[in-house]
């Protein structure tokens, strides 16, 4: 369920950790304007029955923030907007066609040849 209004413009994509398979993310807009998440593994678990929704759960780390770190790590508000921004991110890149499941062998390209070349 997603409780906030997210678009592309209230979070940016940034190289954090270089060489990683894992996405960071810069919040730009709001209250946790400056925080800088990376996301772990991330599962989705398909619903039961009709009546249910399929679940999201996600591992992420606060890399950086102008805020208090251990404040927010335990903000529910917080969780569900770091969620909902996950969401956000997924459902663009399925809408979009840009996205690959598990990880690359090593010496392997992206087929959709958008990602950067590692010097």
């Amino acid at each position: 369920m997603m409780y906030n209004n997210i678009s592309e413009y209230d979070y940016e994509r940034v190289s954090f950790r270089q060489g990683s398979n894992h996405d960071s993310f810069k919040i730009t807009t709001g209250q946790w304007t400056g925080t800088v998440i990376t996301y772990g593994e991330v599962l989705i678990n398909e619903p039961l029955d009709e009546q249910e929704e399929a679940t999201l759960k996600f591992q992420y780390q606060i890399e950086q923030t102008p805020l208090d770190a251990k404040e927010l790590e335990k903000d529910p508000e917080f969780n569900t907007y770091v969620g909902d921004i996950l969401k956000h991110v997924i459902e663009k890149a399925l809408d979009d066609n840009n996205y690959k499941i598990g990880d690359l062998p090593d010496g392997t390209e992206s087929a959709n040849n958008n990602s950067e070349e590692l010097n």
